[in-house]
């Protein structure tokens, strides 16, 4: 596919979303259309009764020009015209089911009113989910929601141009990563040397080291119990993590 001008993105919370934007920001001639409500609707929702009801009315009034939330599953019916009328390719993040349950349940975003005490009754309680996540249930559990939006992007793969990528690979290898990227969707690079982002998106004290270290060496599975491995292993779809090379613990 030539000539693309416009990335979208998809991965749901914790996937490493925002370092994949800088490294496309500092290394392809492209423009992201980003999946996140502007500083102006945060501001206002800070001053307002309630935490989600005027993102959720954002990205429901502006589906036709932000595609939808980076944390949704993708609407293929309105993306599909949109791709008609615009040189959009889309790109989606996978993160291995255990580490980003982990994540999720440490971080648990716009999962309002839902305090979990334990990992395992976080693993076992359905959550509500938002309008814009775009499931076809009010409430998941947590594995559920892994399920459901991954699967989503192969279903997205079927149908228009995109790039399955991994948390995983992209720690591993994130020049190869923005490479095949580029490769695959005709995109000039911005410059011949790779530039990688080596801090923090979320203003921790944790570099791009840190977290390479803890996810390729999988320094998460100390804190996975045997309670909780078996009772992802009951729900995960273990053919969708097949697909993406993982394996069940």
């Amino acid at each position: 596919m030539n000539n693309i001008k416009y990335l979208k993105m998809y991965g749901e919370r914790n996937t490493n979303t925002n370092y994949l934007s800088k490294l496309i920001q500092l290394n392809l001639d492209c423009n992201e259309i980003y999946g996140t409500a502007p500083k102006i609707i945060l501001n206002l929702q800070k001053c307002l009764p309630g935490k989600e009801w005027l993102r959720e009315l954002y990205f429901k009034k502006t589906l036709s020009l932000n595609l939808g939330w980076k944390h949704s599953i993708p609407d293929i019916s309105q993306l599909l015209v949109e791709q008609r009328n615009r040189d959009v390719a889309f790109v989606t993040i996978t993160k291995n089911p255990y580490s980003w349950l982990l994540s999720l349940f440490d971080k648990p975003y716009h999962l309002y009113n839902y305090k979990p005490t334990d990992f395992q009754s976080f693993l076992n309680t359905p959550v509500q989910v938002l309008q814009r996540d775009n499931m076809k249930t009010q409430t998941a559990t947590p594995i559920e929601m892994w399920n459901s939006k991954n699967a989503s992007y192969l279903e997205l793969n079927n149908k228009l141009p995109v790039f399955n990528t991994t948390t995983e690979a992209i720690f591993a290898s994130p020049e190869n990563v923005i490479s095949l990227l580029a490769d695959k969707f005709t995109i000039k690079k911005q410059q011949p040397e790779f530039r990688n982002y080596l801090n923090s998106t979320k203003k921790s004290n944790q570099s791009f080291n840190d977290y390479k270290d803890y996810y390729l060496n999988e320094k998460w599975q100390t804190k996975l119990t045997e309670e909780n491995i078996v009772t992802i292993n009951k729900n995960i779809n273990e053919p969708l993590m097949k697909h993406f090379d993982y394996k069940l613990l």
